[in-house]
Parts: C-alpha cells; structure tokens; sequence
C-alpha cells in the first residue's frame, strides 16, 4: 500500500497518515494529529498535501471540520487524470519544440560542476542517472529509503522496464537484503558489501559524469562533476571494488 503512495508522489510521513485516516474515518485534524502522534502545527501540512494529491477532502459539521479519504476505486480517477495530463503535455513539448530548438543558444557553456541542495534537488539527479543506458553506484539503501523513498523503488523498477544495465554495492543492512533479494537481475547486478564496510552518501558513476549525493538528519544535498577522465577513474576504482566483494 505504502508503495502505491509513495508510487502517487507522498512522502513516507503522507502516506502512514493517509493510511491511518483510512482506517479512522472521517475525523477532525485533531483527532487524526493524535493518532498519528503528529504536532496539530505540522498535520495541517501533510493533511495540505494529501488535499493537493486528491486523496481526501473536508467539509464541515456543526461547525467543525472534518478530513476523509476519498473511496479508494477513485485513486483510477487521480491516476486517469495525471494520465491526461501528461498526455496534453507531451503533445505540447512536440509542438513547441521545433521553436524552442530555433531559440537554443548552441554556445552555452556547460558547467563541469553543478550543486544540488535539498530533496526536490537531489531528485533531479537521480532522474538524469534513469536517463543513462548504465551506470555504477555505490549505494546505502538505508538512507535512500529514509529521505527519498520514491527512488528505492524507481531506480530498480526503471532499470528492468527500459532495459539498462546497472551494477551497485550496496552498505550491508537489512534494506540491502531485501533490495538484493527484490531486484538482483542479469541487467541490474546488486552486490553487498562486507560488514563494517559503510559509507553515508551515493556515488553514481556514468560515462561522463560522476554524481555523489550526501545524506543528514536535516537534509541531503549532490554534487555533478561532468568529466569523462573522472568517471572512468571511479569506473576502475569501482570494478576493483566488485571483482573484491
């Protein structure tokens, strides 16, 4: 269930309270916040996004207002709407585009180093990773799956419907296990590392780029450093690390 959620773009925290308030009922954010063991202050956030995602509503009843779910067989209705939508904007971009490519400056330089701060960020450089035919990486699930849980599943999920070729060492946890155990394939090879041997960030390795990210209590932040003498540095580093493991 969780998966779908995160799957329709909630956090971990939206979607433990969207599953509770569907157990609940309808309930006043009061009573939902209790449940949930969440500051009154910051339920109104999540309860915000959960109104934005279309997945509950309010009204009121004498004067006090309620939140509830929407009956779960309308979650198709949020998913043929998103549908539609990404279909306008797809038919859009292909129009455009002729105009826009005239409008390109071919002569803008590209930085070697790019800096990505908080989660909206880092997402942005997990989805350039997707683009790639393969890639490395060094990979700590455990954190991934704290900050930016989607991609726990996106990364391995887009690899086997696009047919890439991934190969990852992974920080020895029980994220890891069962990461392994779920997506270790042909194209996507996953290896665990030895006890004791950790690290707190990600480092992707592609042909011309090598993005690490850095995970913290408060926030996670990533570096792009495009360089192809870099990443075929780290490539070997990398494939000496593997052939070890």
């Amino acid at each position: 269930m969780k998966r779908l959620l995160i799957q329709l773009g909630l956090t971990t925290k939206e979607s433990g309270t969207y599953i509770k308030l569907l157990e609940l009922g309808a309930q006043p954010i009061s009573i939902i916040a209790k449940h949930a063991q969440t500051p009154r202050s910051s339920m109104y956030i999540v309860i915000e996004k959960l109104k934005q995602s279309g997945l509950v509503e309010e009204f009121q009843r004498s004067g006090i207002k309620y939140v509830k779910c929407i009956p779960v067989e309308k979650i198709k209705n949020i998913l043929k709407t998103k549908e539609e939508k990404l279909k306008t904007t797809k038919n859009l971009l292909a129009e455009a585009l002729p105009h826009l490519k005239t409008l390109e400056n071919r002569s803008t330089i590209v930085p070697k180093i790019k800096i990505y701060e908080g989660k909206e960020e880092v997402a942005k450089i997990y989805e350039e990773v997707l683009k790639e035919k393969s890639f490395q990486a060094y990979f700590n699930p455990k954190a991934v799956k704290l900050h930016l849980p989607e991609y726990y599943f996106k990364i391995a999920e887009t690899i086997k419907k696009n047919k890439q070729t991934a190969q990852e060492l992974l920080t020895n946890c029980k994220e890891a296990i069962e990461y392994q155990k779920e997506f270790n394939s042909k194209n996507h090879k996953i290896k665990i590392l030895k006890k004791g041997i950790t690290f707190e960030s990600d480092t992707i390795i592609t042909s011309e780029k090598v993005f690490m990210i850095l995970y913290d209590d408060q926030d996670i932040s990533g570096i792009e450093i495009w360089s192809k003498a870099l990443s075929k540095t780290q490539s070997t580093t990398f494939k000496y690390m593997w052939e070890s493991s």
